[in-house]
């Protein structure tokens, strides 16, 4: 019967460089995306609803709700009520199909894309100078390898 102090000892195996690099993504994805929220968090949106916002501004045409669901940096299980937010700040407008009635149109509004332009591109928020402390060949290979990582992620 094993004692309990032996399954309280400290693991002995060096984490492998994958695992290091996993964790270092992790962690700066999570300073990152941190420093985005509190930017955001100025203008009164959040960085789910800015990413809503940003969709609909480069569709250039209203999308169905499932479509800006499926284009999310974040999956959203909330797209419902995270649109009726939206909605609310008079950023977007739904629109249901005329010839699907379980359909739904979202539009980004002028209201929308003043506050986008105001907001500006997301270089101009707290992690532009860390990111410029690569250069654009460095940041070319960077966006590369993360590409790399998500095409080989299970979903």
């Amino acid at each position: 019967m094993k004692s309990i102090q032996s399954d309280l000892k400290p693991s002995k195996r060096v984490p492998t460089l994958g695992a290091e690099a996993t964790i270092a993504l992790s962690r700066t994805a999570s300073l990152v995306k941190h420093e985005l929220e509190i930017e955001l968090e100025e203008h009164g949106i959040t960085l789910q609803q800015f990413n809503v916002l940003r969709i609909l501004r480069g569709a250039k045409e209203p999308l169905p709700t499932m479509e800006i669901g499926a284009r999310m940096i974040e999956r959203e299980p909330g797209i419902t009520r995270l649109l009726s937010r939206l909605e609310a700040k008079e950023l977007v407008q739904r629109t249901r199909c005329t010839e699907d009635a379980r359909r739904i149109w979202i539009a980004i509004t002028d209201k929308g894309l003043n506050l986008l332009t105001d907001i500006g591109e997301l270089s101009e928020f707290g992690v532009r100078e860390p990111i410029q402390t690569l250069d654009s060949e460095e940041l070319t290979v960077f966006i590369k390898i993360l590409d790399k990582i998500r095409a080989a992620m299970p979903s």
